[in-house]
């Protein structure tokens, strides 16, 4: 007999006679591939995904962290594990501080998605906490491409604290970045949970996803950007926008030589980076007393370019911040990292609240020319107190974002207070941080 005789048209539930096409038994294998893959960034090997299936295979991330933080301390009241589970409920939940998306559910266009939203992460936490028999590699290391999630202060002290190792938030910010991307990705499914889901090997972004349109033949990894025969697509934030992620398409040609190339980042991993003590402190400057210190310093004329560097590829090239100041070497800043440091910084949420030019003692105060200029290579770290550094343009501001060691930077727009900025960060009293303010006129390019 035909197999097209055996097959069934499709009944649709609730509505009687209504039929169509064929009823298909569709089945989700998931990958025999390698779970943790090596020295690449954080994939599911290419197969078909139920959302179990993918909560599961990215279950050996949280066993990593938790393998390496050890056994909790006698008398603990909560075990780790509850606590990095409870920050991923937290970062799924709605209207909550680490909050990963804002649906307002008082819009009643909206109120369905609200709901659907908060049903999925419910789901999803639920998949988590009962995954057991977890097999994972102790030694893996992956660097996260996220934009790091907000942690409770309970667990910022747990992934920053004595137990922790300096690459374990990396590794968990890839698992609450794993599961929030499969909310979000589930988020049009009223059945959400028989979904069939494909992944392919490598994973998506949008600079992939706008790559992939306009010049698929280029390189995909390691890339923010990339020229194509009709112009440039950067990061939006280059001509002065303050979107997150989003890209823009700039009708212009930077690389003379090759017609289409990819920016990559030239720093794969900000971890192996050279690390310099930030400069001697100054004085707190003012907003109406920038031209004058920058003047006397003999920092006046700043211009500002974007400069191809060669690499080995000659459809790669690293593109370089280029800062000139008057009677000055010129500061080189890799756009790149210049683009991780904007995505890792933390921005002070609040845009009202007392401002004062008094700064406490405990505050060292230092000016973006200076820390540019004088720093030399590698990025500049504070390895402890608290380092006020104030910008006077945006271009300043971000030569210092891809200047300074992204762990615990930041920014505050001038009118906010220093107390509203102290709050924000990770939090830790013994931890350096790098608070950095604009001073200037010009509209924020930070994200809201």
């Amino acid at each position: 007999m035909s197999p097209a005789l055996v097959e069934q048209p499709f009944a649709v539930p609730n509505l009687g006679p209504l039929h169509f096409g064929q009823q298909k038994s569709f089945t989700s294998k998931g990958s025999d591939g390698p779970t943790m893959p090596k020295d690449k960034a954080w994939s599911l090997p290419a197969g078909a995904y139920t959302p179990h299936q993918i909560v599961e295979a990215n279950a050996p991330l949280l066993e990593v962290v938790l393998h390496h933080l050890g056994p909790d301390p006698p008398g603990s009241l909560i075990t780790s594990r509850e606590m990095l589970l409870d920050n991923l409920a937290s970062n799924l939940a709605l209207e909550t501080r680490e909050s990963s998306i804002t649906i307002p559910t008082r819009d009643p266009s909206r109120i369905e998605m609200a709901k659907q939203a908060i049903k999925i992460g419910k789901v999803l936490i639920d998949y988590a906490r009962n995954i057991d028999g977890v097999q994972c590699d102790p030694g893996y290391v992956v660097r996260s491409p996220c934009e790091g999630h907000l942690l409770k202060p309970e667990v910022s002290y747990l992934m920053f604290g004595p137990r922790s190792l300096r690459h374990l938030m990396q590794i968990y910010n890839e698992y609450l970045h794993q599961m929030v991307m499969l909310r979000d990705a589930l988020l049009p499914f009223e059945n959400f949970e028989d979904v069939i889901i494909p992944i392919d090997a490598e994973p998506a972004s949008v600079v992939k996803s706008a790559k992939f349109l306009l010049a698929p033949e280029l390189p995909s990894n390691n890339v923010y950007g990339f020229q194509y025969k009709y112009g440039v697509v950067l990061p939006a934030f280059v001509v002065g926008s303050n979107s997150r992620s989003l890209l823009r398409y700039i009708p212009a040609i930077i690389d003379q030589i090759e017609e289409q190339v990819a920016f990559q980042y030239e720093l794969r991993d900000y971890y192996t980076a050279d690390r310099i003590e930030v400069p001697v402190q100054e004085t707190l400057v003012s907003g109406d007393k920038i031209d004058g210190m920058l003047e006397q310093n003999g920092t006046t004329g700043l211009q500002a370019t974007l400069v191809p560097v060669p690499t080995e590829s000659r459809e790669v090239r690293h593109l370089q911040l280029t800062l000139e100041y008057s009677k000055r070497a010129p500061v080189k800043i890799d756009l790149g990292h210049i683009a991780r440091g904007r995505r890792y910084a933390y921005v002070v949420g609040c845009k009202h609240g007392a401002s004062s030019d008094v700064v406490p003692k405990e505050v060292k105060v230092h000016s973006a020319w200076k820390v540019l200029i004088e720093s030399g290579p590698g990025l500049v770290m504070a390895n402890k107190g608290i380092h006020l550094i104030q910008a006077s343009n945006n271009i300043e501001l971000l030569a210092l974002l891809g200047k300074l060691y992204p762990e615990n930077v930041i920014f505050k727009e001038q009118g906010q207070s220093l107390e509203q900025a102290q709050e924000a960060g990770k939090g830790l009293p013994e931890a350096g941080r790098f608070i950095v303010e604009s001073v200037g006129e010009e509209a924020s390019i930070m994200p809201s």
